[in-house]
């Protein structure tokens, strides 16, 4: 990791206009938390005109009374255009303890690939480029998300890489983070790359899993099965599905990454155990384009995709994230990043999916 890495700031409640809805043109990639006591915490990227962009911010609001109201920013986390630090991509989760981990990533710049033209590099003056493809992965945590003022921690930078997945908690305890590589200069970035904590985060081992299919954006997320083994999907660019792969001794080694016969297109994925141990998948439902948001839900450990529901048939909708939180599950996701710019939010419950009469309410929280 480059030792030169500092972190973006980290604003609370901040008051600056550039920060308001109503002047946002680019806004997307949703992410969702819930808290033991049921505070929603959601948070998106805005600021610039589109991604990347050395405008673009991180912001995180809540609500506390089911996701009807919402709050003005709590927290926006800024690139800095004096650095040429990249700002990108929010992720939430709350852990195990009840703690709320709200992490980032940060363009992680090295100097010599300034000036450079290539992989991801993006222009910022004539004849002047930075890269966003080396990356490192930062996180602030508050220990109590229900307090009245929830207070968060100094930010830290631990591991390389790109987060944009929850982590998975296994049943011995230990945490696997979906931190992967796109930077051609740092290999192998054709394989796929995740972080081991073995004591709640406190520190990291960074690994190596099996090579890559298809895909520079690996946006990994997995889930334990009933006999221990971990099964892992991953997005793909051309394969029009999911990718899969699967470990048995723990996130230590893996098997090789095949299709998975679950399509989808280029686009992130949701994909978790529910409480009542089921695994519910969330994704578009579709092998090119990012339409037909769909619910699945499996009652086999993930064979078999039972129930499946068709929440939003539009097109340009993506990114879907959810939590868990008194017997409902709580989704979010986006549309038309830099033309509706919408923030979705949706609540139901497993019984709701196995309804043939069931109507989603999707609610708007953000709509510049």
């Amino acid at each position: 990791m480059n030792a030169k890495t500092v972190s973006c700031p980290v604003l609370y409640k901040p008051t600056d206009p550039k920060y308001a809805e109503s002047v946002r043109q680019f806004q997307g990639c949703p992410t969702i938390a819930v808290t033991p006591k049921g505070r929603i915490y959601l948070g998106w990227y805005s600021g610039g005109v589109r991604e990347p962009d050395l405008e673009n911010y991180n912001l995180l609001i809540k609500s506390d009374d089911g996701g009807k109201t919402w709050s003005d920013p709590l927290i926006v986390i800024p690139s800095v255009k004096a650095t040429q630090t990249h700002a990108l991509d929010i992720q939430l989760w709350t852990d195990p303890d009840g703690k709320l981990h709200v992490f980032w990533v940060q363009n992680d710049v090295d100097v010599a690939y300034l000036g450079q033209k290539g992989f991801y590099c993006f222009p910022v003056l004539d004849n002047f480029f930075y890269s966003d493809a080396s990356h490192a992965a930062w996180e602030i945590v508050c220990d109590y998300p229900d307090a009245d003022e929830p207070e968060f921690s100094e930010p830290r930078c631990y591991d390389k890489g790109f987060l944009r997945c929850k982590p998975l908690v296994l049943k011995n305890g230990r945490w696997i983070f979906f931190n992967y590589s796109q930077d051609m200069f740092q290999q192998p970035v054709d394989r796929y790359q995740y972080s081991i904590s073995d004591d709640k985060g406190k520190t990291f081992r960074h690994m190596i899993g099996s090579k890559k299919i298809h895909t520079p954006f690996d946006e990994t997320m997995a889930y334990e099965r009933q006999d221990g083994s971990i099964r892992m999907f991953a997005r793909t660019t051309n394969l029009g599905e999911i990718a899969e792969c699967i470990s048995t001794d723990g996130g230590e080694t893996w098997t090789d990454a095949v299709p998975s016969g679950i399509d989808s297109p280029s686009s992130r994925f949701y994909v978790s155990r529910t409480p009542s141990g089921n695994v519910l998948l969330i994704r578009s439902d579709h092998r090119t384009a990012r339409t037909n948001m769909t619910i699945c839900l499996s009652e086999d450990d993930g064979e078999t995709w039972k129930y499946q529901r068709c929440i939003d048939t539009r097109d340009d909708i993506s990114y879907p994230d959810a939590d868990f939180y008194d017997g409902k599950i709580y989704l979010t996701y986006d549309r038309e990043r830099t033309g509706a710019k919408e923030i979705y939010f949706v609540v139901f419950t497993e019984d709701d999916l196995k309804d043939p009469a069931w109507k989603p309410e999707i609610r708007i929280v953000s709509k510049p």
